[in-house]
């Protein structure tokens, strides 16, 4: 659509995304769509349509500008166009090049980068840096999210700090895992009004599926590397630092003699030897078909060097999308991925596994993961229903919802309309002003104010179940839910359906 600063009215939301890996960088740009503007719709199944269009639960996006740094055809050349500052100078003068031209800057940004990274705000000295245990060495301590914020418009917080209200930062597979929640029990709860107007009556408070509220999900992306994000109890889990999934070992298939990947000889957990990106990452299954090959034909020679001078250039990785659906590698790869997904089930007890990235784009891996898994279980979750077949996990081991977009991308796109919803909550904007008293943003009022009535509604449940429970007399109010009598009585069977006989509900 051009390559001018956006005309933009001050109540329109222009917000800037970056999905940040280790040899490229996606950014773009797009503006929130009011509820009453008409547009053509996404599917639910997809979540973006061919018009540049992207909703994201309950908001939809105009995708306005997009580009990759550096461009396809500079990756490919033999200039150095890969630095971590030609990237991050490229993708500031684009920013800089599409600022709306009202007020000189975005709502919001968000960055969903590769990890390590430094994602507690907390923390100034490494928040929005690649940390130090990069596999990537030249990024290493790189600071991303000062020079994008000021790109930006956004600045920093004043006192030479980088926490900033309206900057979201998270891994790569945390974002899309964020996006992915928000999506799918948006998607869960339109279905569920939609069955409820056509039976018109209340839901059937059985142990169906469906009944059953998205409180926790996982996103796993398999590409260069391997990542995990993960939202349990509807919230992106971060701890110490960020879950790194990617690292966790696994049991190799029997007899599978392949020493690691080059990667992870340095500074990876197991030194990269049998863990899931030792495994299944395009660098590993890379050098693992050159080792079949050197095997096959006698090769001698130091492997360790060939390894390395192949598989760091992309261009080599891409050997992996010639071989055939049948070749010995997809087994090693889809045992590694299932062995994941069981140790996520067994640890996490998460609702949804979403998988994605460049491997998965070989779409008998999804099959062969499900069915590989089943076998891992070996019928110890049987008697979850989610579980109980192999057939079943068709529904819990699943497809992105925005993998021809790019997941990276849309989490990326995520997190700035959290950060557009924290800052413009505190008070405060970015630059410390006291910020507008009414802004017509109802896509995202909708959003945020959807968001406090669930959880205010799963804080009274839980309370009101603890204490019953714990053998306390509990008052539930109901005229302080923002409900109606229907829920309010599923709520209360679904609650009390299993409590001892011993019990007591009075009204």
């Amino acid at each position: 659509l051009g390559s001018t600063k956006e005309t933009s009215s001050s109540n329109e939301i222009y917000l800037a995304a970056i999905e940040g890996g280790g040899t490229t960088f996606v950014v773009s740009v797009a503006r929130v769509v009011p509820l009453h503007e008409a547009i053509v719709t996404p599917t639910a199944a997809t979540g973006n349509n061919n018009n540049g269009i992207l909703q994201i639960g309950p908001t939809t996006l105009q995708i306005l500008h997009t580009t990759t740094i550096p461009s396809p055809e500079n990756a490919t050349s033999t200039s150095n166009n890969s630095t971590p500052d030609r990237i991050l100078d490229e993708t500031c003068a684009f920013l800089r090049r599409h600022l709306p031209s009202d007020n000189g800057k975005y709502s919001a940004v968000g960055i969903a980068t590769f990890g390590p990274a430094g994602v507690n705000p907390t923390r100034t000295k490494d928040y929005g840096t690649i940390l130090a245990g990069s596999p990537k060495r030249e990024w290493r301590g790189v600071d991303l999210l000062t020079p994008i914020a000021r790109a930006c418009g956004l600045g920093d917080d004043g006192g030479g700090g980088k926490r900033v209200a309206v900057v979201g930062f998270d891994t790569d597979v945390n974002a899309p895992a964020l996006a992915e929640f928000r999506h799918r029990r948006y998607l869960q709860e339109q279905q569920q009004q939609q069955q409820k107007r056509r039976t018109r009556q209340s839901p059937s408070p059985d142990n169906n599926n469906d009944d059953k509220p998205l409180t926790s999900l996982s996103y796993v992306t398999i590409g260069t590397g391997v990542g995990v994000g993960l939202v349990l109890n509807s919230q992106p889990i971060h701890g110490l630092l960020h879950p790194e999934g990617g690292h966790v070992a696994i049991r190799p298939l029997e007899g599978d003699a392949f020493a690691g990947y080059s990667w992870g000889a340095e500074r990876s957990p197991y030194g990269g030897v049998g863990t899931v990106e030792g495994v299944t990452s395009s660098v590993a299954l890379t050098e693992r078909l050159l080792q079949m090959e050197e095997e096959e034909d006698g090769v001698g020679g130091d492997y360790a060097a060939i390894t390395t001078t192949t598989t760091t250039d992309a261009r080599k990785r891409e050997v992996l999308a010639t071989l055939p659906d049948d070749h010995p590698v997809w087994n090693h790869a889809s045992n590694a991925i299932a062995n994941l997904c069981v140790s996520l089930l067994l640890l996490t007890s998460c609702q949804k596994i979403v998988l994605g990235g460049g491997i998965m784009k070989r779409g008998i891996l999804y099959d062969m993961v499900r069915r590989r898994a089943w076998t891992l279980l070996n019928g110890y979750l049987d008697s979850v229903e989610e579980l109980s077949s192999e057939e079943r996990l068709k529904d819990v081991i699943v497809e992105g919802s925005w993998e021809e977009v790019g997941s990276g991308l849309v989490g990326a796109f995520a997190l700035a309309l959290d950060a557009y919803e924290s800052g413009n909550g505190d008070g405060e904007d970015m630059n410390g002003d006291d910020k507008e008293e009414s802004i017509d943003v109802p896509a995202v009022q909708e959003s945020s104010a959807k968001l406090r009535m669930e959880e205010e509604e799963e804080k009274r449940q839980q309370s009101f179940t603890s204490g019953v429970l714990a053998g306390k007399d509990c008052l539930l109010d109901v005229r302080s839910f923002p409900l109606s009598w229907d829920t309010v009585g599923h709520v209360v069977r679904s609650r009390f359906s299993k409590i001892s006989d011993g019990s007591r509900i009075r009204s």
